[in-house]
């Protein structure tokens, strides 16, 4: 991180779990919240091991692509829900290809433009607790 230790963001100490399967995506969301003051956990290319960054790692929220070369984030995305960590979605894909119980998260469509990605984790943040 190249912000300055006394400079506090909305950001500043909040771990986002990155899981996207596409290396060069993943590096530029990895960039990007880097450059916003979060602190990235990953990226996880596949569930299995987002599941495992999951329970060793002290998350704030996630980003998850919905398809994965190996299956989708649908568990991912229910062990997050169950443990009240929030995430968005940021996928390829429309909502109307995610199941159902999941449509009511945020979705973001790749690509998001610039910024589009930290505001949204912004708003997340800045909502009042369930």
């Amino acid at each position: 991180m190249t912000a300055n230790a006394d400079t506090k963001t909305p950001a500043t100490g909040r771990r986002v779990l990155v899981v996207e399967d596409e290396a060069l995506i993943a590096m530029e969301v990895e960039e990007e919240l880097e450059r916003a003051g979060y602190s990235v956990v990953g990226p996880a290319p596949s569930a299995q091991k987002a599941l495992i960054l999951v329970e060793r790692e002290s998350l704030d929220a996630a980003v998850l692509d919905y398809r994965l070369a190996e299956g989708t984030s649908r568990e991912i995305a229910a062990v997050l829900a169950e443990r009240n960590i929030p995430f968005v979605f940021m996928t390829g894909h429309g909502v109307d290809d995610l199941p159902r119980e999941l449509r009511g998260w945020m979705c973001l469509a790749k690509p998001a433009g610039e910024g589009v990605l930290i505001a949204t984790l912004e708003a997340i943040f800045a909502a009042p607790a369930p």
